[in-house]
Parts: structure tokens; sequence; C-alpha cells
């Protein structure tokens, strides 16, 4: 009785560095070309089903990128993101009258008549705690000196 499952152990542990080192393989092959900066038109949904739009700028700081929203009559925020691979992920905060809201956006990166857009979710604290939508469709490139 024991021993087809003591089999499957030892099959199933033989396997499992083989299934390690081709998920490790994967992961460095996904391309990182291109810069993302510059203006993006900002679409998104509320949890409420309401729906916002507004421009994000992206400027890449060494390995970071700084993202600055503003969104529909002026809600403006900032955060940090970072890429790795085909994924795109910012936290950000905002000061409101209640007080601060803390965010964190992850987008995948996709590739759109040689231009990149972002397509991802996000979800703040304090908020709905539940995921919410937004794109961000390249706009232009930035200048030189922003």
């Amino acid at each position: 009785m024991y021993a087809p499952v003591l089999f499957l152990i030892a099959l199933l542990s033989i396997d499992a560095p083989r299934a390690r080192d081709t998920a490790k393989s994967t992961a460095t092959l996904e391309p990182e070309a291109g810069d993302l900066s510059g203006y993006y038109v900002c679409k998104g949904q509320e949890a409420g089903g309401k729906i916002y739009h507004g421009i994000a700028t992206i400027s890449r700081k060494g390995d970071v990128y700084v993202v600055q929203w503003v969104i529909g009559s002026g809600s403006n925020f900032t955060g940090i993101g970072i890429r790795q691979g085909n994924t795109f992920s910012a936290s950000w905060a905002m000061a409101t009258e209640r007080g601060l809201i803390r965010g964190v956006n992850t987008y995948r990166i996709e590739a759109v008549g040689g231009n990149p857009r972002l397509t991802g979710r996000w979800a703040s604290l304090p908020g709905p705690a539940v995921l919410q939508s937004e794109t961000l469709t390249f706009l232009r490139p930035m200048d030189d000196e922003e």
C-alpha cells in the first residue's frame, strides 16, 4: 500500500529540480527592451463601475521609474515603479482630506504599433478591497529636458 505512494513521491522529487530550472530559464528569456518613459493616456474603471480618464507620465531614473498620474479634474499622485520582463509595477501615495491613500498597480506591457501599452490592475488602502482596472496607452515620448 505504501509502495505506490513512495514511488510517486520519489518520482516527483526527481522532476522537481528540472521544473525549477525550466522556470528559471523561461524567466530570464523575457525581453526588457525599450524604455517605458513617456506620456500616456490613462483610462480606468473603479470598483463601483465608474470610468475615469487622465494623463500619466513615466520617467526612468536609473533602474527605477517615477510615475505621475493626473486623473479627472486634478487628482494628482506620484509613485515609483520597477520593470521585470513584460511586467511593470508601481506603488503610489496620494494625500487627501481624509488622510493618506496608498496603492499599487501591476501592468502587463504590450507592444501596440511599436509603442508600449500597459494593461493592468490596481488596489488601494484604504479602499474597497477589490482589484480595479487601468490601461496606460503611449501618447508621446518625453522631451530630453523633462
